[in-house]
């Protein structure tokens, strides 16, 4: 299982704020509108917790005026690229918490200066910093775990997983056949490998690749992969998720 966090973080060098409606999505004492991006265009559920949030905020005060725009996921980044590059970065925006490093080292984002009584509300996996200094804070968290149907089990013989009674590996590689043989399903796994385009490779597979042992970076120097990412446990678990495509349990590509 593993979270990731849709964070708020501040841009470096962002505009001045309207007070004419428009906005070029800066910030300043005289009030006025903000713009905020979000990444959640198209995700009507998530978009909706933004929007509550941004109304919520607004209704608490008179003096400024935070403003929604919503992109699609899958252009997200490079929108904010192409804008961090033009110097036209709004102040605020949200992305998923994997990619807060990357924008803090290529200085996209300033570090936010929140006071600790505020932070320490927050769970630690939402506070996403990078050489000890804060530039996101998320406003939800997000898990990630595997969910089967149960009368699939049940029709294939296999007992049902429970908290006190997780499978193991060999439990769940021998499942993976018994289902299979039922002929009820094209696809007994779906990883939902149709999505190259965003963070999701990395949140996704992840924590599998780390529960055979391997890791995507050296966590003592966090300056190289090699010997992890292509190391003895990590080769294993790359034979193992190539395994279930070969042997038709999981689609190469999700549709």
């Amino acid at each position: 299982m593993a979270a990731t966090t849709a964070a708020l973080m501040v841009a470096a060098g962002c505009g001045t704020v309207s007070n004419s409606g428009g906005s070029s999505g800066g910030g300043n004492s005289g009030g006025g509108d903000i713009t905020l991006w979000t990444h959640n265009a198209g995700n009507p559920e998530e978009l909706g917790v933004v929007n509550q949030i941004v109304k919520d905020y607004n209704a608490s005060q008179n003096k400024f005026k935070v403003v929604v725009q919503a992109f699609p996921q899958a252009s997200y980044n490079d929108a904010v690229t192409a804008a961090a590059t033009a110097k036209k970065l709004p102040c605020i925006l949200d992305t998923d918490g994997p990619t807060v490093p990357n924008w803090a080292y290529a200085g996209y984002l300033a570090p936010l200066n929140l006071p600790s009584d505020l932070t320490s509300q927050n769970l630690p996996t939402t506070l996403g910093k990078w050489k000890d200094k804060l530039y996101s804070i998320g406003y939800y968290d997000a898990a990630l775990g595997l969910f089967a149907h149960k009368d699939a089990l049940t029709a294939a013989g296999l007992p049902v997983a429970t908290i006190d009674k997780p499978w193991t590996a060999d439990q769940f590689n021998a499942a993976l056949p018994k289902i299979k043989a039922t002929g009820k399903y094209e696809n007994v796994f779906d990883l939902a490998t149709g999505d190259p385009t965003t963070e999701w490779w990395t949140y996704g597979y992840s924590p599998l690749l780390q529960s055979f042992g391997g890791d995507l970076i050296d966590r003592n120097t966090y300056k190289t992969s090699d010997g992890i990412i292509n190391g003895p446990k990590a080769l294993a678990w790359g034979a193992w998720l190539q395994g279930l495509v070969k042997n038709g349990y999981t689609p190469a590509k999700s549709s």
